[in-house]
């Protein structure tokens, strides 16, 4: 007998569906456009102004979780309650405005102590602030479209401050040297300490025009605060900020201690953090794909969540997962060789970029491990075990400052990366522990671990045996295009059946 589905449910599948592609474009171009624009402006900048742009981006993460202070959540939570709905936008606005202001004013006042920290020009940090500050202000109306159900605006809106933040920077990057040859720059950018300062200012003048263009969203503010509703917002959004600042730790604290944390002086830590950030960029791959795979997954496993064979279901889609990444992973270290080539052939000042080129293949598999920890820590998510997220979390966070302080000052930026892989293996085998105990899954544990560690055997039989030989550049790429051919032939074969 033929059931006739729900239309209601249908439409609200199409609608998730749709939603999920719009915010996930807009993210994930986000991600793919700060991965390219790293690479395109080695052109112009050194090494050490390129530490410069890693340290204060790896200050902006753990800024942006302090000034929003979870609020973003707690505005969706309490604006679907009867009581609070017309008023849970204007609490989650002043206090974020609250926040920021404060910061605004703490950073003019120590500006200079704060300048002296961070071993930078004072310019740089009245810049970070007012790009910090039109940031975070967005953050509460981009929820609102959210919460108004518009992903295509929302994405929209995100996708323009992208375009207009790499316009201006590719005007500015493009013009300072028409300038320096009619000898205009000596007058107009002297103000600037170096071609840094061009990005932040990009930054700003992108943000403030996105501000703008959210201005609309402000017609719901009210005339005063609900402080009863402000204290329980409060109260709910305190422990996702700290959640938060344990995930900021493990994604971004080794490019900030790094500097504090090597041996050389000032001009040469920051050239050792460039060489890092530039490489990292690399491992942003595997991040983007998890970013597309979490969009996707996410509605899925929740969607399931009371499913007979949801457990099935989470098994497979790790196996998948695995595989994927690791196809990943081949496709960038078994080509760096061209890869390389292909850097210098642009800008022939990338070779003093890719001295740091094996710490690649150890942050790729960190990022691996960081997907596979996403995919185990689902079923605390669906048991609403969350607080044991938040120790993972937390302990993934200890483990990444204690192996930053142990190995950055013996072995370099090369510690950083090491201590990125030892942190995301911890998480995954507690949350594995974690897993066995109060959820088990059926995991093929096995064959997951052994498409890893062929992945790493192919790779390595590149490094040791196939590289010393010092064959052609394109015999090099033919043997690496076989080898992953060879990997997606045995995945396949194994695979195939299921």
């Amino acid at each position: 007998m033929y059931i006739c589905p729900n239309p209601n449910n249908l439409s609200t599948v199409k609608k998730l569906a749709s939603d999920t592609a719009a915010y996930g474009v807009s993210s994930i171009l986000a991600r793919l456009i700060n991965f390219l624009f790293g690479f395109l402006i080695i052109k112009y900048i050194t090494q050490a102004e390129f530490g410069t742009f890693t340290n204060f981006y790896a200050y902006a993460g753990f800024i942006l979780v302090a000034l929003t202070h979870g609020m973003e959540t707690a505005y969706f939570r309490f604006a679907n309650k009867a009581e609070s709905k017309e008023t849970a936008f204007t609490t989650a606005f002043f206090s974020v405005l609250i926040a920021v202001v404060l910061f605004v004013i703490l950073a003019y006042v120590f500006q200079n102590s704060i300048a002296e920290y961070v071993k930078e020009p004072k310019l740089y940090i009245q810049f970070f602030v007012w790009m910090m500050a039109f940031d975070v202000l967005a953050a509460i109306p981009f929820a609102s479209l959210r919460k108004q159900g518009r992903p295509i605006a929302f994405a929209a809106l995100k996708i323009l401050n992208i375009a207009l933040f790499i316009a201006f920077n590719i005007i500015f990057f493009l013009l300072w040297p028409i300038l320096e040859t009619k000898g205009i720059s000596s007058t107009l950018m002297s103000s600037v300490p170096s071609k840094v300062s061009f990005v932040f200012i990009a930054n700003i003048l992108a943000s403030i025009l996105t501000f703008l263009f959210l201005i609309k969203q402000f017609q719901q503010l009210q005339s005063r605060i609900d402080f009863a509703l402000y204290k329980k917002m409060l109260g709910y959004a305190m422990p996702i900020m700290l959640v938060g600042f344990a995930g900021m730790v493990n994604e971004v604290l080794d490019r900030i201690i790094m500097t504090r944390l090597l041996p050389y002086d000032d001009i040469t830590n920051k050239e050792q953090l460039g060489i890092y950030g530039f490489n990292y960029k690399f491992a942003m791959l595997v991040s983007m794909f998890l970013q597309a795979y979490r969009y996707a997954a996410e509605p899925i496993f929740f969607r399931y969540a009371d499913k007979s064979d949801n457990k099935q279901m989470l098994a497979k889609t790790m196996k998948y997962y695995t595989i994927c990444v690791c196809v990943i992973f081949l496709s960038i270290v078994l080509f760096l060789p061209l890869i390389q080539a292909l850097f210098v052939l642009y800008s022939p000042n990338s070779i003093n970029y890719f001295v740091g080129a094996d710490i690649i293949p150890i942050l790729l598999m960190a990022n691996i491990f960081l997907g596979i920890y996403f995919n185990i820590s689902t079923w605390y998510k669906i048991t609403d075990k969350t607080y044991i997220g938040a120790i993972i979390s937390i302990i993934g966070a200890s483990i990444t400052i204690i192996a930053n302080v142990i190995l950055v000052p013996q072995i370099g930026y090369h510690g950083a990366a090491w201590s990125t892989l030892l942190c995301y293996l911890s998480m995954v085998l507690i949350a594995y522990i974690a897993e066995q105990k109060y959820y088990p899954i059926p995991y093929d544990y096995k064959r997951i671990v052994s498409y890893i560690i062929l992945a790493l055997a192919l790779y390595l039989l590149l490094k040791f045996l196939v590289l010393p030989m010092s064959f052609s550049l394109f015999l090099n790429t033919t043997i690496a295009v076989l080898l992953l051919l060879f990997y997606l032939f045995i995945a396949y074969f194994l695979e195939k059946k299921k």
